[in-house]
């Protein structure tokens, strides 16, 4: 197996063509590569006897990795979106012939009902389309919705188009097949219909005016059909539940000192509001749909920004005896006055690093009655110069709070170097890789 060293630091963070089945399914700009789940599975030697848990497993990176190579698995993932990403990507149990039949009834209904809006779209592609159902009542965003969603994230044309498709495939009777047109749908919103981009952070671009929306939803669920067809007959079981990791053993009650092996990557402490990364799709496919229910997804998630810090939040009681920690965000509070910044979010820097190393003590601290002696752990975590450019050694401090909960750390291990857009300079993302006691 190659090293991580191995491999160039420009192609660490990259998923390879040769892994794309099933991953591509829908990825999360800012998760990790699947030959980096592969690599740890090979070096702690996973096994088909084995049970991995992802705590925070994102679009199922891991998951779908251990499951293509036979390994059972279990991923917890608040965010509504990543969540039904993970379980439909997971889930291969579902007849192709089923899909196939299903994905005509909802294309026929989609392109009829763009006829009666006047657009037009080139199905060549579609297997013998056929006169479908009409929507009567055109879709539409609710109040409520539309002050959620951020300014230009879609245009009005394409969000009317996917909007219609959304109701063709709400019309789908079997949940399985539904769930997996509904995340295509989502992967074509945001790569295709949508006016978003991503870089350090997610942005507008040029407003699309127009868009066709069925070839492209029809290319990603032949690609579906495709991956579901060639899966391996072995495929490892997998369980996906929707969940705070600060809270492990709430929702994994049954697996107690059962898990032998952790490989994921939680959050860093930064100013990357991560419901504002999926929030269009989590908005189109009615996972979120007024402000209440985005503050309840918030309040689930760790605190690593500003935008989901709350008055209520005690985390910080957890790192009180951790100078180390404490100094960093004093170091911050101090900076923030030097510099005479007062805005609401700049306020709340120092206590984003207080909530947030106590929030994954909490994480440690429930996990550890769900593993076996001596499982072994890899997290991805990367250093971080976000407030006004305070360095946070993410991997060091956390190795100071395991310890004290009573983990062994074997090794920080280097992944890659990235750049820090603040400071132009290169600071490091480690693997963290522990031993349970």
């Amino acid at each position: 197996m190659q090293s991580i060293q191995e491999i160039g630091n420009a192609l660490r963070n990259q998923t390879l063509e040769s892994d794309r089945s099933f991953h591509s399914w829908y990825q999360f700009v800012l998760g990790y590569p699947p030959h980096l789940v592969r690599y740890y599975i090979f070096k702690f030697g996973i096994t088909n006897t084995h049970l991995v848990l992802d705590p925070f497993c994102g679009t199922g990176t891991t998951n779908v990795e251990c499951k293509k190579l036979g390994i059972a698995s279990i991923g917890l993932e608040a965010n509504s979106m990543a969540f039904l990403a993970s379980k439909v990507k997971t889930d291969w149990d579902i007849s192709t012939i089923n899909i196939q039949e299903a994905f005509r009834e909802v294309i026929a209904t989609a392109v009829t009902t763009f006829e009666r809006n006047g657009f037009s779209e080139n199905v060549s592609l579609f297997i013998a389309p056929k006169a479908g159902r009409v929507i009567q009542s055109t879709p539409q965003l609710t109040e409520d919705e539309i002050k959620i969603l951020p300014k230009d994230f879609i245009s009005p044309q394409p969000l009317k188009k996917v909007l219609i498709l959304r109701e063709s495939i709400r019309r789908v009777e079997d949940e399985r097949i539904r769930n997996l047109f509904l995340l295509a749908l989502a992967s074509m919103t945001v790569s295709h219909a949508s006016n978003v981009a991503f870089g350090p952070e997610i942005y507008t671009t040029k407003l699309k005016q127009s868009v066709d929306v069925l070839d492209r939803f029809y290319q990603l669920v032949d690609r579906m059909i495709c991956d579901l067809e060639a899966k391996p007959l072995d495929g490892g079981s997998t369980k996906v539940v929707q969940g705070d990791a600060r809270r492990m053993d709430e929702f994994l009650r049954n697996e107690e000192s059962q898990i032998d092996f952790v490989v994921t990557s939680p959050p860093y402490p930064n100013e990357k509001d991560y419901t504002r990364t999926t929030r269009l799709e989590s908005i189109i496919l009615g996972l979120l749909t007024n402000k209440k229910e985005l503050r309840d997804l918030k309040e689930q998630l760790l605190r690593s920004n500003s935008r989901n810090i709350f008055v209520t939040d005690s985390d910080a009681d957890y790192i009180r005896d951790f100078d180390s920690i404490n100094r960093i965000a004093d170091v911050v509070e101090g900076k923030r006055l030097a510099l005479k910044k007062t805005s609401g979010f700049e306020k709340m820097y120092q206590k984003i690093v207080r909530h947030y190393f106590g929030g994954m003590y909490r994480h440690f601290a429930s996990l550890k009655p769900l593993l076996k002696p001596n499982a072994r752990l890899a997290y991805v975590v990367g250093d971080q110069m976000s407030f006004f450019r305070t360095h946070i050694p993410t991997a060091k401090l956390l190795a100071e709070i395991v310890e004290q909960i009573g983990y062994h750390v074997e090794e920080i291990e280097l992944w890659r170097t990235r750049l820090a857009t603040a400071t132009k300079t290169r600071i490091d993302e480690n693997i963290l890789i522990l031993r349970n006691k």
